[in-house]
């Protein structure tokens, strides 16, 4: 073993200094396991017996907005399509993988290699500008709106190309409007909205 070079004080400082890095590191591993828990609460619908809509549920239990808690769900996402392909980028921030959302796993994993070769490396700004010039060529196609004549009513449902983007299916969005008018007119509510 070399002979330490280090005073006390540096000796200390060091410290320090991988306690914070150790700290940001570990921060960074509970992001991800925060969106993927989140994205199981969705996905399973299982803030349903609060009685809340999704938005609702995570600003009065998280203190976030649905916004950001869809995003930590997408950075989770992007880290575990990035861990598929076997790429291995450990300083990418949530911020830093907003452009690969959305993103095939291939796709995603040429966008951090183009990033990684540009001057300076990876960095948000490098990995936004290798996404920006495969994000045209990803267009979401949004299913044409969904009809039905049911006794009394007729019932229409128009995905947009965020929920899309997330996931949501027609039936999800009739199970949560369902949910919605239920919270506002009470269960046993029969008279028209």
């Amino acid at each position: 073993m070399p002979k330490s070079t280090l005073s006390a004080d540096e000796k200390a400082a060091l410290a320090k200094l991988e306690f914070a890095v150790e700290a940001g590191v570990n921060a960074t591993l509970a992001v991800i396991e925060a969106g993927k828990a989140l994205s199981e609460i969705r996905d399973r619908q299982l803030f349903r017996d609060s009685g809340r809509t999704w938005d609702d549920y995570v600003q009065e239990r998280f203190r976030i907005t649905a916004r950001r808690a869809n995003q930590l769900i997408a950075f989770a996402g992007v880290k575990a399509a990035l861990d598929e392909t076997g790429t291995r980028v450990p300083e990418l921030s949530e911020k830093a993988a907003r452009p690969l959302v959305g993103m095939d796993a291939d796709t995603a994993a040429a966008v951090v290699a183009e990033a990684a070769a540009a001057p300076g490396g990876i960095s948000p700004a490098s990995i936004r500008k290798a996404a920006s010039k495969r994000k045209k060529a990803l267009k979401v196609k949004v299913p044409k709106e969904w009809r039905d004549k049911v006794p009394g009513a007729i019932v229409r449902v128009a995905l947009n190309a965020k929920g899309v983007k997330a996931g949501v299916t027609i039936e999800a969005a009739l199970e949560a409007a369902l949910a919605a008018w239920r919270r506002q007119h009470g269960e046993g509510g029969r008279e028209a909205a």
